[in-house]
């Protein structure tokens, strides 16, 4: 399980009435008992509600409040686990959620304990000669055993933290100042969680003891996630907020065309201290929670918000003045389909017009937002295309589907399994949209609908696949059904909604990508290869197995030229100095992961500094050397197709400085390369043709370049994937 709690909150401003609520004990039990019920009756493991899921739920919540094991002590998990653990099962059932605000209360009370100890510790003299060694993940070991073990981690944990100060030549006063503030800021978020936000993560925590993506959603996080992941678009002003050490709510960024940034009164870095709405009186909102903040700003499309700003260059926090802001629909267009357009130049010298779509993720209407840019690519003569689904960590089951019919004449997608059935999905639309040569590039962060258009590409003939090892392994469905339905709305008004397993797809081959993923046909070494990250590693995840194969027809468009182009790329593998680095930094990870200790000697520790930064220098001495980038990018975004719009060339933004590869630098488990692959923000980062899209365009170009194969041949049987 992955830390629910986060000590840094970050939200954009959104549509609707999203205030947090507060349940009172009786409605969290009713809730509870709900949750319970459904997971109990309708989750597709079978598994039904007793000990050994009790046993399970007690212990993700634990996790969830305290995944490091800083806090807790291993007497209060000793207590906890007589008394709940064979029990929480029957109190769910009989409507009682107690046990999880207890729990709470003393999470908080703990906090509060070892939190008071930093004041102390980072005025203390610590001798950064020894041989010393911290753990900073501690996920998977013990909490402490009693109060001096716990002192003496959270010593090792501050001498950590003053370290990383020394390293980089920040003064000690400021070190510490720096910790006492976000630990602060720590205890301040979570003893500001309401009663509904407490329970989310505690039956979020049952929903994990059937499976990893069962989740229950508290209204304001229901609807988020249907903003987020659904539709892209929501009422609010355009702006990111986050919430700063003194308690002041201030903008990240603001969105482009949005109501703030158009009128010209907003800055990011300025501070909001009130907010009011219309002609009402302001109300004030230093050290509010950042979400009621939020929900002050946001509201509906055409009404009027009014904020008192300190701008970021006042000379004190007394120069203040009030904006006025018409709300408006922002539509999150970050999210969109893209593409674009990469005048490749062969290895002769030729130019060739390749395309790439970037997915970021399957929303609603995504299928025809790539449909539009598909044409436009073919309008523009590119004599091949790849479908970028790195970063798609899923979404929409039928996006998936409709988006795999552009590229065949009709027939199977993928299979879906439920308990009493199962079911086969299918394109039923003849029209092909675009039916050239075609690569699907994929990762370990490609999951759920990605997996499935990957999968069904790969089986169909019609696309070669390449990327990481393998995709991340989530063969589930999931859906968000709301409590209400099951409640009523007399007990409570808007109790949430639960997100749970229903179901299982398979491959229309019969194989599955659960826990396995797609193995892409050609592979390009990674270093999140190394690293403990997909599905198969999430805890309670469901078995993979196989069914009978589909019928379906493959069209077989790789024309038997897959072994050459794998062979070619090795080849060229072999020899390009980017993927040497990736060999390289593969290696620092297997010996990181070997022993995850951090040494707290100062001198060991300038020695790995002084080698990650030479290494890291080496690289960016060797590539200003290299010859300019031939190859040219021009930007195809949907609005570009409605509007018929030229095409526009973009340039890569100016070479930053190496990102640091130490460790200790960063987060105490930053690994090297491991953020190799982040997606362009913007326009100027879309112009970057990273190391693995480079080699991608480069298997694509020779591909593109062999002679078509139309025939197909009808598959009544196909052999299962191992």
């Amino acid at each position: 399980m992955k830390p629910m709690l986060s000590t840094v909150l970050t939200l954009a401003l959104l549509c609707g009435e999203l205030s947090a609520v507060e349940f009172t004990p009786a409605q969290a039990g009713k809730i509870t008992q709900s949750v319970g019920d459904i997971l109990d009756r309708a989750h597709y493991k079978g598994e039904r509600l007793n000990d050994g899921v009790a046993e399970k739920h007690l212990r993700n919540f634990l996790d969830a409040l305290d995944y490091n094991h800083m806090f807790f002590l291993q007497t209060d998990v000793d207590e906890f686990t007589g008394k709940y653990a064979t029990k929480l099962d029957n109190l769910t059932k009989a409507a009682d959620a107690q046990p999880a605000f207890e729990i709470y209360e003393r999470y908080l009370a703990r906090l509060n304990s070892c939190l008071a100890r930093i004041p102390a510790l980072v005025k203390a003299p610590h001798d950064f000669t020894k041989d010393e060694k911290f753990l900073a993940q501690r996920n998977k070991g013990p909490w402490p055993k009693d109060e001096a073990e716990a002192a003496e981690v959270w010593r090792q944990r501050i001498k950590f933290e003053l370290l990383n100060g020394k390293l980089t030549d920040e003064k000690v006063e400021k070190t510490a100042e720096k910790i006492t503030k976000r630990y602060a800021r720590l205890q301040k978020n979570m003893k500001q969680f309401d009663t509904s936000e407490i329970l989310q993560v505690y039956l979020s925590a049952l929903g994990h003891a059937f499976d990893p993506h069962s989740d229950y959603m508290a209204p304001a996080d229901a609807k988020n996630f249907d903003i987020h992941n659904v539709k892209l678009k929501l009422n609010g002003i355009g702006a990111q907020l986050r919430q700063d050490d003194e308690g002041y709510t201030e903008i990240v960024n603001l969105t482009p065309g949005g109501p703030a940034e158009l009128s010209k009164k907003l800055k990011p870095k300025d501070k909001i201290v009130a907010v009011a709405q219309g002609d009402a009186e302001p109300v004030d909102c230093l050290d509010m929670k950042l979400g009621e903040v939020v929900d002050m700003i946001r509201g509906k499309k055409g009404s009027e918000v009014r904020l008192t700003i300190v701008p970021v260059d006042a000379i004190s926090d007394s120069e203040r003045r009030v904006i006025r802001i018409v709300r408006d629909e922002i539509k999150l267009t970050e999210q969109y389909a893209f593409a674009r357009i990469v005048d490749h130049v062969t290895p002769d010298g030729k130019k060739q017009r390749l395309g790439v779509i970037d997915l970021p993720q399957f929303y609603q209407k995504c299928a025809a937002d790539v449909e539009k840019l598909l044409t436009r690519l073919q309008q523009e003569k590119v004599t091949g295309v790849i479908l970028d689904l790195r970063r798609n960590g899923g979404g929409l089951l039928n996006e998936a589907v409709e988006l795999t019919g552009l590229f065949i004449k009709r027939g199977p997608v993928v299979q879906v399994r439920n308990p009493k059935q199962t079911e086969v999905l299918e394109d039923e639309n003849v029209r092909v949209t675009y039916d050239g040569p075609l690569i699907v590039a994929v990762g370990h962060h490609s999951a759920s609908a990605s997996e499935i258009v990957a999968a069904a590409l790969q089986d169909y003939g019609r696309a070669i696949v390449v990327g990481d090892q393998a995709t991340h392994g989530k063969g589930t469905v999931q859906t968000l059904y709301p409590l209400e339905q099951w409640m009523g709305k007399r007990q409570v008004t808007d109790p949430g909604q639960l997100k749970f397993t229903i179901s299982k797809f398979y491959r229309i081959a019969g194989g599955t990508t659960q826990k396995h993923g797609v193995t892409p046909d050609i592979i390009l070494p990674n270093v999140l290869d190394f690293l403990e990250t997909g599905e198969a590693f999430l805890p309670n995840v469901l078995d993979a197995d196989n069914i009978a194969p589909a019928k379906y027809q493959r069209v077989d468009r790789i024309n038997g030229s897959l072994e050459g182009l794998r062979k070619n790329s090795t080849d060229r593998l072999a020899k390009d100095r980017d993927f040497a680095y990736v060999r390289e930094d593969i290696e620092l990870v297997k010996k990181q992961r070997a022993d995850k200790h951090i040494s707290l000697n100062e001198q060991k520790r300038i020695q790995e500094k002084k080698e990650a930064e030479a290494r890291a220098e080496a690289r960016k001495k060797e590539r200003d050397a290299r010859p300019p980038e031939a190859n040219r990018v021009f930007l195809v975004k949907t609005e570009t197709v409605d509007k018929n719009l030229p095409l526009v060339a973009i340039q890569p933004p100016k070479q930053k400085e190496p990102a640091k590869t130490d460790k200790s630098e960063t987060s105490p488990d930053k690994v090297p390369g491991e953020h190799d692959e982040e997606p362009p923000d913007t326009d100027a980062g879309k112009a970057v043709i990273d190391v693995y899209l480079r080699e991608t365009l480069n298997i694509l170009s020779e591909y593109s370049r062999q002679p078509a194969r139309e025939a197909q041949r009808e598959i009544v049987a196909v052999p299962a994937a191992k």
